[in-house]
């Protein structure tokens, strides 16, 4: 059974351009804005908020792109943390035993993880791959991951109204 590897070269590729598709979109809104407010063209309202929408699923694409580089990261944060500080001078057959042991249950979670890489890069190629093929690639820093981003975040109870501000004092001389 061959086992084929995530193209990484070809998933940050194709994540770049979707970051530029993306970036087009809202170019493109913003165009469609203009045009409503100096021409007066309210008929253009709804293609607008149709971009606007689309522009909403190439932007959730790209952030489950995302969420699984984060997986990733963390497990290789996880790694990190379970063999410790490297002492390379003292490195003896036990201690590369130990860490290969302790690496075992984390491939497993690498290939689930990369696996899932794969059938997301070939669903957004088959949905978008031919609106990004002829697209430069745009380059841009994946945000830290948010904790809270994680769960919706739904206000419990509408924030309090802001106290009255004192009344000024009168000047004395």
């Amino acid at each position: 059974m061959s086992h084929e590897l995530l193209d990484l070269e070809e998933w940050g590729l194709v994540l770049n351009k979707m970051l530029k598709y993306h970036f087009n979109i809202s170019e493109e809104i913003k165009a469609v804005v203009q045009a409503i407010r100096t021409e007066m063209k309210p008929e253009l309202i709804p293609l607008a908020e149709d971009k606007a929408n689309f522009g909403k699923l190439v932007k959730k694409a790209i952030r489950e792109m995302w969420s699984l580089e984060y997986e990733v990261d963390e497990l290789q944060a996880k790694f990190a943390e379970s063999i410790g500080k490297l002492d390379i001078d003292n490195l003896d057959v036990d201690f590369i035993e130990d860490m290969m042991l302790k690496s075992k249950p984390l491939q497993s979670v690498l290939e689930d993880i990369r696996e899932r890489q794969k059938a997301k890069l070939e669903d957004i190629k088959k949905t978008y791959g031919e609106a990004i093929k002829d697209l430069e690639p745009m380059k841009v820093a994946r945000p830290a991951k948010q904790e809270a981003a994680a769960a919706p975040a739904a206000p419990a109870e509408p924030a309090p109204a802001a106290a009255p501000a004192p009344a000024p004092v009168a000047a004395t001389a």
